[in-house]
């Protein structure tokens, strides 16, 4: 709970206070929902994919005619299918406070759309797990064991484009998310030994936003 705290008050930090050489130009606000096809790479495995969700809050603050600084705050999940050497799956998920801090760069306008860039890097911080069981397979999901590392961190690319609506700023963001260090537990007793979650892992990612307010 004091990390979820401490991660809360850097992007408050962040967000709010006056950098030098920054200006005084305001801090644009909004909220994003959008969703995620979450997998993993893993030596010597295929791990599968599957969708889920994600949403949070967006600040902005521009530097420098289209270049500006945007820090998020989201909740995403990672993890990976593991299909059983039978019939059926589970799916292994962890739920993130992500706060990914990135350069947004937008182009000149094209008839009312913007279209931009944006890339940098996140910290995440575990809340929860959730294993799923997929295609009928039979197995009791409460182990209480813990498939994924606390931490993660990673590298994020991606662009899209802004437009209005009614006078309602929206924006539609795709990138691509490449987590660096190991998640995956290395347990000694796997729960799941028909489907068991590879011992060695980085998080990958696919993510479809949908931002309002920017």
């Amino acid at each position: 709970m004091r990390t979820v705290v401490g991660v809360l008050l850097l992007v408050g930090l962040f967000a709010g206070y006056p950098h030098a050489g920054l200006g005084q130009q305001d801090v644009e606000f909004g909220v994003t929902v959008g969703g995620n096809w979450v997998t993993m790479d893993s030596p010597g495995a295929s791990p599968d994919g599957y969708f889920s969700f994600t949403g949070g809050f967006v600040a902005r603050r521009p530097v420098l005619g289209g270049l500006s600084l945007q820090s998020e705050l989201l909740l995403t999940q990672r993890g990976a299918e593991i299909a059983a050497d039978s019939a059926g799956s589970i799916e292994y998920g962890a739920v993130y406070l992500q706060v990914p801090l990135l350069l947004h760069v937008e182009a000149p306008a094209v008839q009312s759309v913007v279209f931009h860039a944006e890339g940098g890097g996140y910290g995440a911080v575990k809340l929860f797990e959730r294993q799923t069981p997929g295609n009928d397979i039979n197995v009791s999901l409460d182990t209480g064991a813990s498939f994924f590392q606390r931490f993660d961190a990673g590298i994020v690319a991606g662009g899209g484009a802004s437009f209005t609506i009614a006078g309602q700023p929206f924006n539609v963001t795709v990138r691509r998310e490449w987590g660096l260090p190991d998640v995956a537990r290395d347990l000694q007793d796997q729960p799941f030994p028909a489907a068991p979650l590879p011992d060695e892992g980085k998080t990958r990612a696919w993510v479809v936003l949908l931002r309002i307010g920017l």
